[in-house]
C-alpha cells in the first residue's frame, strides 16, 4: 500500500506536538528540528529518485560504483567522528570495512538470497547499507573503547610488557573489553526481537504487503549478516589500530 502526498503531510502534523513541548519547556530545539527534518525530507528524496533510476537499469557495475560510494562516504565519516589518533586512521578504518564487505555481501549475495541478475540493486544496495552502517558505527566504538582502555592502563600495560608479555598479550585485556563493549549492543538488540521489538526491515517488508514469514526470514538473514560484518570490522580495525599504534618496541607511536 502507497502513502499519498497529503498523507505526508498529515503525519508532518504530529511533529506539533514536539514543537509544543519545546516551546513549553524553553528548549532552544525548534531550529534543529526544522533544520532537521527538512535536511531529511531533501536528502532522502533525492535518494528516493537515484535509487529509482537505479533499479531501473539493473546495471552491476552501477550497483557497485554505488556500493563504493557509500563504504568511501562512511570511511570519511567515521575517521572524522573519531577524535584520536587520526594520522593513522584512514587506512585502518579502509582496511577493516573492505575486508568485512569483501567476506559478507558476496556470501549473502551468492549462497543466501541469490537474487537474478547477481547484483540486483534492489538487493544489493539495502542489505549492503544495513550492513555497512551498522559496521560503521560498531567500529567507532570498538576503537573508542579500546584506546580509552589503553590510555587509563597504561601502568598495566608497561607491566605485562616488563614482565616478558609481547604486544598483543600486553593490550589483550583492553582489546576484549573493546570487543565486549562493541558487540554487547547488538546482541542485546538480536534477542529482544519479536518479542520486544519489530525490527525496521520486518515491518518494512509486512506494510510493503509482503507475507509475515517472508520478511521475517529476511529479517533473521540481515540480523546474521550486520553482527557478523560488525564483528569482523571490529576486529580487523583493531588488528590494524594495534599495529599502528605501537612501535617495533611496543612504546606507543
Amino acid at each position: 500500500m502507497d502513502i499519498s502526498y497529503l498523507g505526508l503531510g498529515f503525519a508532518l502534523i504530529l511533529l506539533l506536538f514536539p514543537i509544543l513541548i519545546f516551546t513549553h519547556l524553553k528548549l532552544k530545539l525548534n531550529g534543529q528540528l526544522f533544520s532537521s527534518f527538512g535536511r531529511m525530507i531533501l536528502q532522502l528524496s533525492l535518494m528516493g529518485i537515484w535509487l529509482q533510476f537505479l533499479f531501473n537499469q539493473e546495471r552491476w557495475w552501477l550497483t557497485l560504483l554505488w556500493m563504493l560510494v557509500m563504504i568511501t562516504n562512511a570511511i570519511f565519516t567515521l575517521k572524522q567522528r573519531l577524535k584520536f589518533q587520526r594520522h593513522i586512521l584512514l587506512p585502518i578504518i579502509s582496511s577493516a570495512l573492505f575486508i568485512s564487505s569483501i567476506i559478507i555481501m558476496p556470501w549473502i549475495l551468492i549462497m543466501v538470497v541469490k537474487p537474478q541478475p547477481l547484483f540486483a540493486p534492489s538487493f544489493a544496495i539495502p542489505i549492503y547499507g544495513m550492513v555497512l552502517g551498522n559496521s560503521m558505527n560498531s567500529c567507532a566504538l570498538a576503537l573508542e573503547r579500546f584506546e580509552s582502555g589503553l590510555s587509563d592502563n597504561w601502568r598495566a600495560y608497561y607491566t605485562r610488557i616488563s614482565l616478558g608479555a609481547n604486544l598483543w598479550e600486553a593490550a589483550l585485556p583492553s582489546f576484549r573489553k573493546a570487543m565486549h563493549a562493541s558487540l554487547l549492543p547488538q546482541l542485546l538488540s538480536i534477542a529482544s526481537m519479536g518479542v520486544v521489538s519489530l525490527p525496521g526491515m520486518m515491518t518494512g517488508q509486512i506494510l510493503g504487503g509482503a507475507s509475515p514469514l517472508v520478511a521475517i526470514k529476511y529479517q533473521m538473514m540481515i540480523m546474521i549478516a550486520i553482527f557478523a560484518g560488525v564483528c569482523i570490522t571490529d576486529y580487523v580495525a583493531i588488528r590494524l589500530y594495534l599495529l599502528k599504534r605501537f612501535d617495533n618496541y611496543y612504546l606507543p607511536r
